[in-house]
């Protein structure tokens, strides 16, 4: 026990010393096998929105239930591990597997080789997060006296996740704050970044059922481009009203000044995430990439680089065609809203030019969602 005392006193100091969470993974996979039976862990997290998703793993084998993969939760097992907060024992995947025939991750788990495993609720505060899993190849592994150590080594998840996760999305959310508190410069856009939003998750959403991007677009990438797209216009902060809200039309100076909004918001989300960076990489990536190169156009004719075709972002090239819909049928000082048809004409003639095709299609696939929520928030 003393050991374990150890090896539990090196998971919080790694944990305390900011450690991302793959680092804490890897930690725990290297040092807890003398006290839980695995040959793999697996970390999954709820969105928000009724998903479980992998967020990380680490195994003997190559994962072939991998970052991303997500689910709606009611139609997994896992619903009383989060609701009730106990930990779930499954003694045999093959018996599970007759008892859930359609669950892929089961036949996922089977595939890996994995025969049991033990389910443990990642819980912040009182309310579950997600899911820890210790997996193994034997049957009838995990037991009772499993749990304790499990418990330990959870409570230090959840630390981690707090920490790393839960911090960023404050950090998000003032910086969402901030892009609202830009947005209300001008009056007439209202409630224009909620529809973004919900616009560019409801475009990826359809985009990911193509087989084009089915492997490209997960539930992170949704989770990204809705918490991100808000954001895309943060560098007009930088630019004078006199330009900004000018009834009529820019000159062409005065549109080379507006033209910096997307290099200015760029460099604001790069400072704000600097301190913060994950593997090497800034945590607001996405962020950068939309606001960066939401004014490229898919035939190369846009700014501030000229980027054409998928050298532009995809999470940029959805949020183009969702900003530019939306600022179409809204109002602006300089301009009266279109028609709803004669907006969609506008953007269905763009495609291939201004916009991907891809995401015009994906867009037009999900246009009743779309105009429900135009509806619901343009007051």
């Amino acid at each position: 026990m003393l050991k374990f005392i150890d090896k539990l006193s090196g998971l919080t100091a790694t944990v305390n010393n900011g450690v991302e969470l793959d680092g804490i993974l890897d930690y725990v996979y290297e040092s807890f096998t003398d006290y839980i039976p695995y040959e793999r862990i697996g970390i999954a997290l709820l969105d928000g929105h009724g998903c479980i998703y992998a967020e990380a793993a680490r195994s003997d084998n190559e994962p072939r239930l991998k970052q991303g993969y997500h689910m709606d939760l009611n139609e997994t097992s896992l619903l009383s591990v989060v609701e009730k907060r106990e930990p779930r024992i499954v003694n045999d995947y093959l018996e599970h597997l007759l008892a859930y025939p359609s669950s892929e991750t089961t036949k996922m788990m089977l595939d890996e080789g994995l025969r049991s495993s033990v389910a443990f609720p990642i819980v912040i505060n009182g309310t579950s997060v997600g899911v820890i899993f210790f997996s193994s190849k034997d049957p009838y592994k995990y037991n009772e006296g499993c749990i304790p150590y499990i418990r330990m080594v959870t409570q230090n998840i959840g630390m981690a996740i707090e920490k790393n996760l839960l911090v960023d999305d404050l950090i998000l959310t003032s910086i969402i704050g901030f892009a609202k508190l830009v947005e209300a410069k001008d009056n007439d856009t209202g409630q224009h970044i909620e529809r973004i939003q919900n616009y560019s998750k409801i475009i990826a959403e359809n985009l990911a059922r193509s087989d084009k991007y089915s492997k490209i677009i997960n539930s992170r990438f949704i989770k990204d481009i809705y918490n991100f797209s808000p954001v895309h216009d943060i560098g007009k902060v930088g630019i004078p009203d006199s330009i900004l809200l000018k009834p009529g039309k820019l000159t062409e100076p005065e549109f080379e000044i507006m033209k910096t909004h997307t290099t200015l918001g760029a460099d604001i989300l790069m400072k704000a995430s600097n301190n913060l960076l994950r593997k090497g990489r800034h945590l607001f990536d996405m962020g950068i990439q939309i606001i960066l190169s939401h004014h490229e156009k898919y035939n190369g004719r846009g700014y501030p680089y000229g980027l054409e075709g998928e050298d532009i972002p995809l999470a940029a090239r959805i949020v183009t065609v969702a900003d530019v819909l939306d600022a179409l049928m809204s109002k602006r000082v300089y301009k009266e809203a279109f028609p709803t048809d004669e907006a969609l004409g506008i953007i269905k003639m763009e495609s291939g030019k201004s916009f991907d095709p891809n995401v015009v299609d994906a867009l037009f696939a999900g246009i009743d969602d779309i105009m429900r929520i135009y509806d619901k928030l343009r007051k």
